[in-house]
């Protein structure tokens, strides 16, 4: 068998202070339970606090590595706006912006474990994706238009925090996370179809898309079986021991997986709602050889 470190039997006490996070402790990869309380519990009704649960959990290790993971969606972040153009509009760094902001408060919460910090974290989430969507829906529309739209995107995202935080329920959290990553995708076919001539350059993004779409689909059908089978992946963990307990870390998967869907879908919103579109080398290696790209405004 491979060598591995076991894990502690006894919890660590938190560097931070006692967790205050609710529910979303133990569905998390940050806790490894011993079994005695799961999800099928919280589900029944049982809302525990995270300094509850926090009694039963035996990793840390895990938690340094969360957090470097989700600290580097910062550094992406932070590239991707050095490559923009010196010109480039606030619009065109916001989509950058609101990655950053995802990587801080995913940072946060996930070093912090309290409520406050993972109530940032999830509303970062939907703020990113609310700002790429807005991006692609108004993209040569009339004024009326942007302002409505705008404002009823902002209207609701101020909707669906205020009913998160007020209630710590997940499942309008989770449906209005997916609903927005079908409407970028979808919108960003449209956008493909109206501003890419080349059948090969057409044929690259395609794939682009599937792919982020399927970075997302993947890494929540991963987060829902971490949630469903939390005990289960407990025990084989257990018996692996460290790191290679980790690769069942789905909860961690998930952010991973996802961070990489939403920068591929940044990267395509952004150059096709330039004035010039331009595939730059580099971005979209993954998916084939781009040819010359470049349509102007008004094309």
């Amino acid at each position: 068998m491979f060598p591995s470190i076991s894990y502690r039997a006894q919890p660590l006490s938190p560097a931070f202070g006692s967790p205050t996070a609710r529910a979303k402790c133990v569905l998390s990869h940050r806790i490894l339970l011993r079994g005695r309380l799961c999800y099928r519990e919280l589900h029944r009704g049982v809302h525990q606090h995270m300094h509850q649960c926090c009694l039963q959990y035996t990793s840390l290790f895990y938690d340094l590595v969360a957090m470097l993971t989700v600290s580097s969606v910062v550094f992406y972040a932070a590239r991707a706006l050095r490559r923009l153009p010196v010109d480039a509009s606030f619009a065109a760094k916001s989509l950058y912006y609101g990655l950053g902001l995802v990587g801080v408060c995913s940072s946060l919460f996930h070093g912090l474990l309290s409520y406050h910090a993972q109530m940032a974290d999830d509303t970062s989430m939907i703020v990113a994706t609310s700002i790429v969507l807005q991006r692609a829906m108004t993209y040569r529309k009339t004024p009326t238009f942007i302002n409505w739209f705008s404002g009823l995107l902002l209207l609701a995202v101020i909707t669906e925090t205020t009913y998160h935080v007020m209630m710590d329920e997940q499942t309008v959290h989770e449906l209005s996370f997916v609903f927005l990553i079908i409407a970028v995708a979808a919108k960003t076919r449209s956008l493909i179809k109206l501003r890419v001539q080349q059948p090969k350059d057409k044929k690259m993004l395609q794939k682009a898309v599937i792919f982020g779409a399927g970075c997302f689909v993947f890494g929540y059908l991963l987060w829902q079986l971490d949630f469903i089978f939390c005990t289960e992946l407990t025990a084989i963990k257990r018996v692996l021991g460290m790191p290679w307990g980790f690769l069942l870390e789905f909860h961690g998967w998930w952010h991973i997986l996802t961070a990489v869907g939403a920068h591929t879908f940044m990267i395509m919103i952004d150059v096709l709602t330039r004035d010039r579109v331009e595939l730059l080398e580099g971005d979209f290696t993954l998916f084939g050889e781009k040819t010359t790209v470049a349509r102007r405004k008004g094309d």
